[in-house]
């Protein structure tokens, strides 16, 4: 992990932070509070197997006594001791040490399951602002065109080469085209800060990322087989599980609570100073008024959650599959789909029309109209990059996998 944290390297100058995806992920896992807390939760578990570990339901009690006696003209001190000490003799400790391992391995998955939350938290907001930057710099370069524009347009204005009309409309789109990218550059900075927070960076730190990688080409059979990688590996699910069978051995431990309980006394003394006494009690506790009522309903109640709670994740899971696959499936073929086609064209007509205006090949106005159809082309293809981003993130999320792993996990699943 601290090698993991370490690889996010300076690799510009004026203290500008580049982060890559999986360096950015490690460091954030390591940083989270979140993480801690669900560590921290571990303990109690612990301490609650470490409480149930032996056949005791109470502390040994010890007690010591003195007596002074007279009979006649003598007096005589007694001195008694007495150690007793509480033994089930049903089992029930067994239950409850197994109900506390349950409990031990639940907190530990919770533990799993938030560093995989928190890596998707941190993904997306690694690829918001990698699109943010590329559409800080998409928008800037079109505000620099049109201002050459706008420039250009007022020269042939007043040679009398254009009217009016031509010159205010490309006055307007160069102010429209510099407040875009304005707005542009806010939202990068506002993206950059996020993802600094989840780093744990100083709010001053200018971050900027590496680029998002290529996105995997993955295909699956079906969703149930999907569903049941899912089933297998989502940490939270584990969790729900384990906790819905230590809530099951808590009720048993609680119902066999009602067997009478076995007492075991050892006690001794000294009397009149000359007799020593040595000897051996046992008794029985018996549940006639206090019968685990409480105790019984409040285990039967848990437990009643815990089920609940685990068809509540199984559900959840399922959902969050079918979803995240169908996202990333419709979502991956419109990139390609504009990668292909889209997005060829639309650069290929900005590299165009800065050369037809150049050779006086077409008016102010048709660069206007033929350019801004291919700059808001390509800022769509940004919208539909981030959310193939962010789908193949959540994809990835759902099957409890790093999302470079994804493709190798799914043709295993094959």
């Amino acid at each position: 992990m601290v090698l993991a944290i370490m690889a996010v390297t300076v690799l510009a100058a004026q203290d500008t932070l580049v982060v890559d995806l999986r360096s950015a992920a490690a460091r954030a896992v390591a940083a989270s509070p979140v993480v801690a807390a669900a560590v921290g939760a571990v303990r109690q578990p612990w301490g609650i197997r470490a409480e149930v570990s032996w056949p005791f339901p109470d502390n040994p009690v010890l007690e010591y006594g003195r007596v002074r006696r007279r009979t006649g003209l003598s007096t005589a001190l007694d001195r008694e001791w007495s150690v007793s000490q509480e033994l089930e003799v049903a089992g029930q400790w067994v239950f409850r040490r197994s109900a506390a391992g349950a409990l031990i391995r639940s907190a530990e998955a919770r533990v799993d399951d938030a560093r995989r939350l928190v890596g998707l938290e941190v993904r997306r907001a690694y690829a918001a602002l990698a699109v943010d930057e590329r559409r800080a710099a998409l928008t800037d370069s079109a505000a620099v065109f049109a201002e050459r524009l706008a420039v250009f347009a007022r020269r042939q204005f007043d040679a009398g080469e254009s009217n009016r009309l031509e010159w205010n409309a490309a006055v307007i789109e160069a102010a429209r085209a510099r407040s875009a990218a304005e707005r542009a550059r806010a939202g990068a900075q506002a993206a950059a800060a996020d993802l600094a927070r989840l780093l744990a960076l100083p709010a001053d730190t200018a971050l900027r990322t590496a680029g998002l990688p290529a996105m995997p080409d993955v295909s699956w059979p079906s969703d149930s087989v999907l569903l049941a990688m899912a089933e297998a590996r989502r940490p939270d699910l584990e969790a729900a599980r384990a906790a819905r069978e230590g809530a099951a051995r808590f009720v048993t431990a609680t119902r066999l609570s009602r067997v009478p309980n076995l007492t075991v006394t050892a006690l001794g003394g000294r009397e009149a100073g000359t007799d020593n006494l040595l000897g051996v009690a046992v008794g029985v506790r018996v549940p006639l008024f206090h019968r685990q009522q409480a105790g019984l309903g409040a285990a039967r109640a848990a437990d009643a959650a815990a089920v609940a709670g685990e068809v509540a994740a199984l559900r959840g899971v399922r959902t969050e599959v079918l979803s995240a696959a169908a996202r990333f499936a419709r979502t991956r073929a419109a990139e390609q789909r504009f990668a292909s086609d889209v997005l060829r064209a639309a650069t290929e007509n900005v590299a165009l029309t800065e050369r037809a205006l150049a050779e006086g090949e077409v008016s102010v106005s048709d660069v206007l109209v033929l350019r801004g159809a291919a700059v808001a082309a390509q800022l769509e293809y940004l919208e539909v990059m981030g959310e193939v981003a962010g789908a193949w993130f959540e994809l990835a999320a759902a099957l409890a996998v790093e999302p470079d792993g994804l493709p190798g996990l799914l043709r295993g699943g094959n």
